[in-house]
């Protein structure tokens, strides 16, 4: 599956498109945790993802 397939599968999915990268990167992580991608996959997409601007949350602690 490469990044227009994941545009698609989110489509299909949510029932809307988007082109927010952190969106598709939310969604790839989601498909990875219910069993739908590998860890390669998911690793790639992450990667591909990154390359073109998404950005993973930056979570602070006290």
């Amino acid at each position: 599956m490469n990044l227009a397939e994941l545009r698609h599968s989110f489509a299909e999915t949510k029932k809307y498109e988007t082109d927010n990268l952190n969106k598709l990167m939310d969604f790839s992580r989601h498909l990875y945790l219910q069993g739908h991608l590998t860890l390669h996959e998911f690793r790639v997409y992450l990667k591909n993802l990154e390359s073109e601007g998404a950005e993973s949350p930056i979570y602070q602690t006290k």
